[in-house]
């Protein structure tokens, strides 16, 4: 499903913030004891739209290991295309 174009998908809208935390977060660097609140409250509010992106989709069995780095790389698809 990586390959596949967005065209026909729901948009993904993240904010900055939520875009930074996920990449801290799959990257291992995210601590929520050491975050702010409005961090915690960012990655929660992706974590949630990646579920329900999933969920639209019916992409559970595409997802591999990791929601969220699927999610990274369905936006990530999404912005390149956006840009093409």
């Amino acid at each position: 499903m990586d390959s596949q174009k967005c065209e026909n998908k729901e948009k993904i809208t993240l904010t900055e913030l939520e875009l930074e935390v996920m990449k801290k977060d799959i990257a291992g660097e995210f601590f929520p004891p050491e975050a702010t609140d409005e961090e915690r409250k960012a990655l929660a509010s992706a974590i949630d739209k990646a579920d329900a992106y999933c969920e639209k989709l019916d992409a559970y069995e595409d997802i591999g290991d990791s929601l969220m780095v699927w999610f990274l790389k369905q936006y990530e698809a999404q912005e390149a295309e956006a840009g093409e």
